[in-house]
């Protein structure tokens, strides 16, 4: 529905740019953009899942909790 939604909003200020600024008779193709972004939006998905169908996270198993040093030891200066 977000793409859909987009898509209008995109027509509506495009089309409202051209009737204020531009020759709605020389630049039409411009609203081709948005009736194709409504079209795919609109397609219908393959394989598409209700949002409640989602698998759940399994669970961790990892054994090693010890996290390494972040930054790490200073090395002995050779100059020095």
């Amino acid at each position: 529905m977000l793409g859909l939604w987009t898509a209008s909003w995109l027509f509506a200020l495009l089309l409202g740019g051209l009737l204020w600024v531009g020759d709605l008779a020389l630049q039409w193709p411009v609203l081709l953009v948005p009736a194709l972004w409504a079209v795919v939006a609109l397609r219908p998905r393959r394989g598409a899942r209700p949002p409640d169908a989602w698998d759940p996270i399994p669970p961790s198993n990892r054994t090693d909790t010890v996290e390494r040093p972040a930054v790490p030891p200073r090395r002995r200066d050779p100059w020095r």
